[in-house]
């Protein structure tokens, strides 16, 4: 799955692209990951520095709706969104109104320090609103001790832990991160929720071409935003170098290598 790293939207301090140019590069990268052979989407406002709680922008949001109305438009696959800081019931509605398939979610279940500020569990909030859209098809993706983010408050549960929970409140996938963007997880880690897991599990960080042959097998699915872009560095533009030399090390692990679960998802 590949990160679509939307240009900073209205309101927020980097903001300067019209709303025109702002939708064309986002349209333009899901036509390029297409072509290239990826999968899956997710949108995401990772360009929105500092990241906020919700309630964010109305203009922000409107922007963001049209975007991924013209990426569904235009790509027949699975398609999510991000929207930071934790607005996930905001990006539930735009999924709602496009017709999107999932949502990541960060915050799923207990309580961390995000920069923004205190990130309490939405679990049960956000799939009450699902039911009451009648969108329960729309899958719900968790991070699991979510990355740039302080859990002492949960210092005394492990990600095994977290993971419990997160199933129990009825989490449709997990994804397990290092703890900055661009760092992998440990894979003792990530073996360790596979072991335990009953739903998807992802790895949404740090994968590029050299070490993913290594961590192909330890999951059902893969999250890449940074490796896509120039110097592989997170707000870079997608680079096509990087597309295909890391699509080229994706097609030769599909030939070779067996998934957790033979599922396989780039």
């Amino acid at each position: 799955m590949a990160v679509i790293a939307v240009a900073p939207l209205p309101g927020s301090p980097l903001h300067r692209l019209a709303p025109s140019a702002i939708v064309a590069r986002a349209v333009a990268d899901a036509e390029q990951y297409a072509a290239a052979g990826v999968d899956a989407l997710l949108l995401e406002n990772s360009h929105d520095l500092p990241y906020t709680k919700p309630p964010l922008p109305p203009s922000a949001v409107r922007l963001m709706s049209q975007i991924a109305r013209e990426v569904r438009a235009r790509f027949s696959g699975p398609l999510g969104i991000q929207l930071l800081e934790a607005a996930n019931e905001t990006a539930l509605e735009v999924a709602v109104a496009a017709d999107l398939d999932f949502l990541r979610v960060e915050g799923y279940v207990f309580a961390h320090v995000g920069g923004a500020g205190l990130i309490e569990g939405c679990a049960g909030r956000l799939l009450r609103r699902r039911h009451a859209l009648g969108a329960d098809h729309i899958r719900i993706l968790a991070d699991l001790k979510k990355k740039h983010c302080a859990h002492a408050l949960t210092g005394d549960l492990d990600i095994a832990d977290e993971l419990e929970q997160a199933e129990f409140f009825l989490v449709d996938g997990v994804v397990v991160t290092g703890a900055r963007t661009g760092e992998a997880p440990r894979r003792k880690e990530v073996d360790g929720v596979s072991r335990q897991v009953r739903v998807p599990v992802w790895i949404g960080s740090g994968i590029t071409a050299q070490n993913l042959p290594r961590d192909f097998t330890g999951a059902d699915g893969i999250l890449v935003g940074s490796t896509f872009r120039e110097g592989g560095k997170f707000l870079g533009a997608l680079d096509p170098r990087w597309l295909a030399g890391f699509m080229e090390s994706w097609q030769r692990c599909c030939r070779e290598l067996v998934p957790r679960g033979n599922r396989r998802s780039g």
